[in-house]
C-alpha cells in the first residue's frame, strides 16, 4: 500500500504544487499595486506642467502655435 501510494499520490501531488507555485511566486515577488485612493510615495518624472520652469524649451510660442513648427499631438479637427 505504501508503495502504490508513493507511485500514485505524490508525483502528482508534488506536479500540482510545483505548478501553483511557479504561478504563484511572481505574485508574490512584486511591490503592492497602487490603488486609486492611496498616497502616491514617489517624486513625479517624465511630464510638467510647467516646462519653463524645469529648465526645458517651450512647448508652444506667444501665437499658440506648436514652436517646433511640426503639426504632431492630439487633433480635434474634424
Amino acid at each position: 500500500m505504501v508503495e502504490t501510494v508513493l507511485l500514485f499520490v505524490v508525483p502528482p501531488l508534488a506536479l500540482y504544487l510545483l505548478i501553483a507555485l511557479l504561478v504563484m511566486a511572481p505574485r508574490m515577488a512584486r511591490r503592492p499595486r497602487y490603488r486609486v485612493g492611496q498616497p502616491w510615495p514617489y517624486e513625479p518624472m517624465w511630464w510638467t506642467a510647467n516646462p519653463e520652469g524645469a529648465g526645458l524649451p517651450p512647448a508652444h510660442d506667444e501665437s499658440g502655435a506648436a514652436a517646433a513648427g511640426g503639426r504632431g499631438g492630439a487633433r480635434g479637427n474634424w
